[in-house]
């Protein structure tokens, strides 16, 4: 389990689906206390199913998807001063910096990206 130095453990005041974010108002402390923004578990997505009272660590989390499975996205390439952007539907699920397929709908052909913070893809 992943435990960072200063901090409580965090235990879920909700059941909180696999797929959901995590946030203030579905955990807390083990003392009952609010949890704070800044934790390092906050605005990520739980793996799995975790239910009332049940501690929520670093590693039962993943970071949150920025796109999923058939989401029409913003694709851009940038070479030096050249911007070409159009929009592809997403194959796949995917976090940022991480690479995902993405069907061109102009050109209905495939391309590989790497998913931007914004939740655009960047094709080079």
């Amino acid at each position: 389990m992943a435990h960072f130095i200063g901090t409580s453990s965090l235990v879920a005041t909700e059941v909180i689906r696999a797929g959901d974010t995590l946030s203030p108002a579905n955990v807390s402390t083990e003392s009952g206390d609010a949890a704070a923004s800044d934790d390092p578990v906050m605005g990520r997505e739980v793996r799995r199913t975790v239910y009332v009272g049940q501690e929520v660590t670093l590693d039962d989390t993943r970071p949150a998807r920025l796109i999923r499975r058939n989401q029409v996205v913003t694709v851009k390439f940038v070479s030096g001063s050249l911007e070409i952007t159009t929009t592809g539907r997403a194959m796949g699920e995917g976090t940022q910096d991480e690479s995902i397929s993405v069907l061109n709908l102009s050109s209905k052909k495939i391309v590989s990206g790497i998913v931007q913070e914004g939740g655009w893809v960047l094709v080079q």
